[in-house]
């Protein structure tokens, strides 16, 4: 990744009960290179310079004429350094970014199209959604925890979108992998794309890897937080389960 950038708040906006918008501006921006919607930044926190607090967010959006960095948040309360720092932050506000990371986009050529997430994933869903072509087809699955989550989202007529309410704090993401196994397999090649929490990415993998057979260059897995566990936790088992699977997949092949 590149140097830090120093950014100022714009603006910090309510869209829904648990999401915020945050748009960071500044002249370094003038630096930050174009078309990155669906990469991801790293928001740099903490008292430390050297040893900054790291937490990852999808860029949703990205204006250089006018120098303006568009970020969405899950509003977590106080439990986390980012939530915290959100929830705070106005205009005027210095804070540091590193990035922009890959983009993770889905492959425009498939026949159709299975997109799911949490509302973790909602940046970068909504950006996939925005980019997909004119006729495309499929189903787009997001778990939201309340009615008024819901958003404006800019979707193909040929997408189906449904929004999954789950109140259950302690079982995220179950009505989400019910949902998305119950969906109707449409004809052709897909590509599927799937994140939200650790324990569903692995079901998630089970079902669309094992079950429907879809190999890599069909599919984009990957977790944004786990239950119970920091960020740095979850880190650390997504690089665990990473070894542990592709150890597995060496031994079957």
């Amino acid at each position: 990744m590149a140097s830090p950038y120093r950014l100022f708040v714009a603006s910090n906006e309510t869209l829904t009960s648990h999401m915020r918008r945050v748009v960071l501006t500044g002249e370094e921006l003038d630096d930050f290179p174009e078309d990155q919607e669906s990469g991801y930044i790293k928001l740099l926190l903490g008292d430390d310079p050297e040893q900054p607090i790291r937490r990852t967010y999808t860029i949703r959006r990205f204006n250089s004429a006018a120098r303006e960095l568009t970020l969405d948040f899950v509003d977590h309360g106080d439990s986390g350094p980012a939530s915290a720092w959100v929830r705070r932050a106005k205009a005027g506000d210095s804070v540091r970014i590193a990035g922009p990371g890959a983009k993770k986009l889905v492959d425009p050529n498939a026949d159709w199209f299975l997109i799911a997430g949490d509302m973790s994933a909602l940046p970068a869903i909504s950006v996939n959604l925005e980019q997909l072509p004119a006729d495309a087809k499929g189903y787009a699955l997001i778990e939201i925890s309340g009615e008024d989550d819901r958003l404006d989202l800019r979707v193909p007529a040929g997408i189906d979108l449904q929004w999954i309410v789950n109140h259950d704090e302690g079982s995220p993401n179950q009505p989400l992998i019910e949902r998305l196994k119950s969906v109707e397999w449409l004809p052709g090649s897909p590509y599927a794309w799937f994140a939200g929490e650790f324990s569903a990415m692995r079901h998630a993998r089970q079902y669309l890897r094992n079950e429907r057979g879809l190999g890599k260059q069909a599919l984009y897995l990957s977790c944004y937080w786990k239950l119970g566990d920091s960020d740095e936790g979850m880190k650390r088992a997504k690089r665990i389960d990473a070894d542990e699977d592709q150890l597995a997949q060496a031994k079957a092949s």
